[in-house]
């Protein structure tokens, strides 16, 4: 069985997020066709990409590349495009594969900034590196791996003068084989999702790649971001079933290229659930997937959210949390019979949350076992709130949920709890007082 390994291969590194920035403006406005160069970085070139078999990849630009250009005019940004009219042999004075431009500039503004960007239907947001990509070299290079580069323009009344810098990748390139374990299917793959989840919704990545008998399948990623290492999520489909591969880190850089050969996907079918997957969602088919996008993307709907895996007693390996923005009110009978009549999924039984299962959902991200001892106050570890808050539920603050625990045998009265996810820190504390017949919230939970 392969491990997900990642092999650095060539490509150089950086990145350079600067902004088009206005500066002085010129006192005429001129049209200016300009030619000049863009130099490769430490010998990387651009445009054709081959995979050279060794974990390398290489580049070089060819006659009539388009380019996109960003430059200030007065107050105002504008684009254009740049081509490619010649690339260096080498033996013209320049280095190999250097590549020489031609771009027209209406009234430039002199001390003003520039900017270069390959490929250009990324630079001209026509692409989605998240969204569109088909898992081919050819299509990675023509819409995704962004390089570019930044310069300044000196503008005289008959000339405009280009100092530019080096170019500098803003991707990186991930190529992969897999199997099931036994045979490999990478070409039967239909869809694929790398998800590389971060608290920060601006870090948050993920790509989905539809191949068409695609093998290997690259992929292109930003490679900011990512200088420590982050867990990752890999969901693939073919016609037999999903398939899925959890990592706890992987370190990613700009400019470089990864290799990852015979990586074992496994089912992701519920009864499967590892403690990694607490805060994961499960679809209407039974499969673990990282959130509610994800599942959609794989044609179902997320039911419940992944609150605890363990070995209590009274669930056979896991309990997970329904999803529902607009949790239903009812009496204790009334909550019992809705939770147990919640449409069925596979690997998994739907019941009233007793006593110990909210213990267990709620406290199951600091500890594994059961929750017997935990006081009546409960405050969920740090990151449990996220999670539950980003499946799209809608907690009733300060507001009672049945559980289907009774405070005895004989009783009228059951135990509920109070959810509060929105002080800090968040908690949740049960109540023995409530006769049956009134009125609470009522979420159901999955068992599997």
């Amino acid at each position: 069985m392969a491990a997900l390994t990642l092999t650095a291969a060539t490509w150089s590194a950086c990145s350079n997020d600067d902004e088009p920035t206005a500066a002085e403006q010129p006192a005429q406005s001129r049209t200016y066709t300009v030619t000049t160069t863009l130099s490769p970085r430490n010998g990387g070139t651009r445009s054709t990409m081959t995979d050279n078999g060794d974990g390398s990849i290489s580049a070089e630009w060819k006659v009539g590349d388009k380019i996109w250009v960003s430059y200030f005019s007065g107050a105002d940004p504008k684009e254009t495009t740049a081509e490619v009219i010649a690339v260096s042999d080498g033996n013209d004075g320049k280095d190999k594969g250097t590549a020489t431009i031609r771009v027209t500039l209406t009234a430039p503004n002199n001390y003003g900034n520039i900017y270069f960007g390959y490929p250009y239907s990324y630079y001209a947001k026509t692409k989605n590196p998240n969204t569109d990509q088909t898992g081919t070299l050819a299509d990675i290079n023509a819409n995704f791996a962004a390089i570019e580069a930044s310069g300044v323009m000196y503008v005289s009344d008959s000339d405009v003068t280009l100092s530019i810098g080096s170019i500098q990748p803003q991707m990186c390139i991930w190529k992969f084989t897999f199997t099931n374990g036994t045979s490999n299917i990478t070409s039967d793959i239909t869809k694929l999702v790398i998800d590389l989840p971060d608290p920060d919704p601006n870090s948050h990545k993920t790509y989905t790649v539809s191949p068409s008998s695609q093998s290997p399948i690259y992929v292109a990623m930003y490679g900011s971001g990512f200088s420590t290492p982050k867990s990752i999520s890999i969901t693939a489909k073919t016609s037999t079933g999903v398939y899925r591969k959890v990592a706890a880190s992987v370190t990613l850089a700009a400019g470089k290229t990864y290799t990852t050969t015979g990586l074992a996907l496994t089912s992701p079918a519920v009864e499967n659930a590892v403690a990694g997957d607490i805060g994961s969602v499960i679809g209407a088919d039974g499969n673990i997937y990282p959130n509610a996008n994800i599942a959609t993307t794989f044609g179902t709907t997320a039911r419940a959210m992944i609150a605890y895996v363990g070995s209590a007693s009274d669930c056979a390996h896991g309990l997970a949390l329904q999803l529902n923005s607009s949790p239903a009110e009812g009496n204790w009978a009334d909550a019992k019979s809705y939770a147990e009549g919640l449409t069925a999924v596979s690997g998994g039984t739907w019941r009233l949350p007793s006593k110990a299962d909210w213990q267990n959902m709620f406290l199951a991200c600091a500890k594994s076992g059961d929750a017997s001892s935990a006081s009546d106050k409960m405050e969920p570890i740090a990151g449990f709130k996220e999670k539950i808050i980003a499946t799209g539920t809608t907690w009733q603050t300060s507001k009672y949920y049945w559980s289907s625990t009774k405070v005895s045998e004989s009783s009228t009265n059951a135990w509920d709890v109070s959810v509060n996810l929105v002080g800090s820190p968040s908690s949740a504390k049960f109540y023995e007082g409530n006769t049956t017949t009134l009125y609470h919230y009522v979420l159901g939970c999955l068992a599997f």
